[in-house]
């Protein structure tokens, strides 16, 4: 009789179609893995693994790099029926090693409070938990009825961004991680990087002052929800930025990661409320980062 024994190895394009059953079991089949799929499989960069059990895969996951010496782990998945044979045990233990022997010094991973069993096992692998981010997502057919406060919209450089977002509470409450969607940037690593490949920077000027900024990641003929970045400043430059924010991108759904914590919410949460963005669980923490330094 064959050992029952999960082992894990690089993932193959033959393992492409067990991956999106799997995948079509998670989140009542709106997992993202399928549209990222194939390029994790051709990732030269990271490693796409699997987890077997007598030869079939029933958990895998992906590692990539936020930069050079920070790696991140993302999309790790187990097959429901196959729950309790310690996948994510293995394939967590395998990726802390294979990215410490590709020079890792720091490996970063986002989880959602529902996944209890993810978080039972990083944090038995020693990853400690550094910022807590609310979901915010607004449908596409909401109406836009935001108002503009006044003030001067205009497009930021690189500079006025960066300068903007590092002394920001934003950043503060976010423990300085900046979000990139579902992966978080150690801001103060790199700020150049953290906010590289925003597609739309966008500040407002209030008697001459740069009072409000809001970064969102893609263009406007993005075809998927536009993720907004960040969004501080004033009450009323907030409002302004959003207001320009949805006529730019209107009839498209939206997403944002809100900086949490137990007792405090970033100052972005009143204005995306008013623009029509809703919580997956009442505002309170529900998206957690967490870090495992090597």
């Amino acid at each position: 009789m064959a050992e029952r024994r999960v082992l894990v190895r690089r993932a193959v394009a033959a393992d492409r179609a067990r991956i999106l059953e799997i995948s079509g079991k998670i989140w009542n089949g709106d997992d993202y893995v399928p549209e990222t799929l194939d390029a994790w499989l051709t990732d030269a960069g990271g490693e796409l693994v699997v987890a077997t059990l007598a030869e079939r895969v029933i958990s895998f996951a992906h590692r990539s790099w936020l930069c050079p010496g920070i790696a991140w782990f993302e999309g790790i998945r187990t097959d429901p029926e196959f729950q309790g044979y310690g996948a994510g045990r293995a394939i967590t233990e395998y990726l802390i090693g294979s990215a410490r022997g590709d020079g890792a010094a720091r490996i970063g991973l986002s989880t959602y409070i529902d996944n209890e069993a993810s978080i039972h096992i990083i944090e038995a692998y020693g990853f400690r938990r550094v910022a807590t981010y609310c979901y915010l997502e607004r449908a596409a057919q909401v109406p836009s009825n935001i108002p503009s406060q006044g003030g001067t919209v205009r497009p930021l450089s690189e500079a006025e961004t960066v300068a903007f977002v590092a002394d920001s509470e934003f950043l503060s409450l976010a423990a300085r991680r900046f979000p990139r969607g579902w992966r978080f940037f150690p801001f103060d690593h790199d700020p150049r990087e953290a906010t590289a490949r925003l597609a739309y920077r966008t500040g407002v000027e209030e008697n001459g002052t740069l009072a409000a900024v809001l970064c969102a990641r893609q263009g406007p003929k993005h075809e998927g929800a536009i993720t907004v970045n960040f969004l501080d400043g004033t009450p009323d430059g907030m409002h302004t930025l959003l207001h320009h924010a949805l006529t730019w991108y209107r009839g498209r759904p939206m997403e944002c990661m809100l900086p949490v914590s137990q007792t405090q919410r970033a100052a972005a949460y009143a204005p995306l409320i008013d623009a029509g963005f809703t919580p997956w669980n009442d505002f309170a923490p529900d998206v957690f980062l967490y870090e495992l330094w090597l």
